[in-house]
């Protein structure tokens, strides 16, 4: 499947979409919708990537950003390299329990987000890396904190947080990017079943990845 995404709006959503709207194959008030959501927004999933790209073609003609995703480069977060038990060393993040490095200088982009299920929200970040391997995952209250030291606390969130900090002070050229805190993805029906909440979100941070990359020139495999 191959996914057509907005990445930034040249003018406000509400004054392109009926413009835009016949051009996507949406009705005004789809297209309104869609543009309403802070972007990355999702505006086409379909399984023909020249009428993805056809898409995206139309949105850039209006002078808006926006990409196509191929859904084979999807990585759940179920599949990511957990930071479950880590040790901060000189040149990057160690996992304890395998001995895989996260070097530093190889994380280009820090998303921090909140995964809602239910009445359960925890934090959660994902970092995604310029040799195009696979991205490692954090998760607020999946994790052990001992590697903190002295600086650990009793409350995840605390401990979840000083440990960003300290990864984007050891990574500068990394960019962190905080916006998918405030987005909620519910369940919903996908090609297949059921895309769950969790899912959404970590497409999401796939989107917002690709989307940093061509603006800093980092790859995106």
């Amino acid at each position: 499947m191959f996914v057509a995404f907005v990445a930034h709006l040249a003018r406000p959503g509400s004054v392109e979409a009926d413009i835009i709207a016949p051009r996507l194959g949406l009705t005004p008030y789809e297209a309104r919708l869609a543009l309403a959501t802070r972007p990355p927004c999702v505006l086409l999933t379909t399984p023909d990537r020249d009428r993805a790209l056809d898409v995206v073609g139309a949105l850039r003609s209006r002078g808006h950003g926006a990409h196509v995703f191929d859904e084979e480069q999807f990585v759940p977060s179920s599949r990511m390299t957990r930071i479950d038990d880590f040790r901060l060393d000189a040149d990057g993040i160690r996992r304890e329990s395998t001995g895989d490095l996260l070097p530093y200088g190889d994380v280009y982009a820090i998303l921090r987000a909140v995964v809602s299920k239910v009445e359960d929200r925890e934090h959660v970040a994902y970092f995604f890396r310029r040799s195009g391997e696979r991205p490692w995952f954090l998760r607020e209250r999946h994790t052990s904190y001992v590697g903190l030291g002295e600086e650990r606390t009793n409350v995840a969130v605390a401990n979840f947080t000083r440990l960003l900090t300290r990864v984007r002070s050891s990574a500068p050229t990394a960019v962190f990017d905080d916006r998918l805190v405030r987005r909620r993805v519910a369940e919903r029906l996908a090609e297949g079943g059921v895309r769950t909440s969790s899912e959404g979100m970590d497409l999401l941070a796939h989107l917002l990845a690709m989307t940093i990359a061509s603006q800093g020139g980092s790859p995106y495999r």
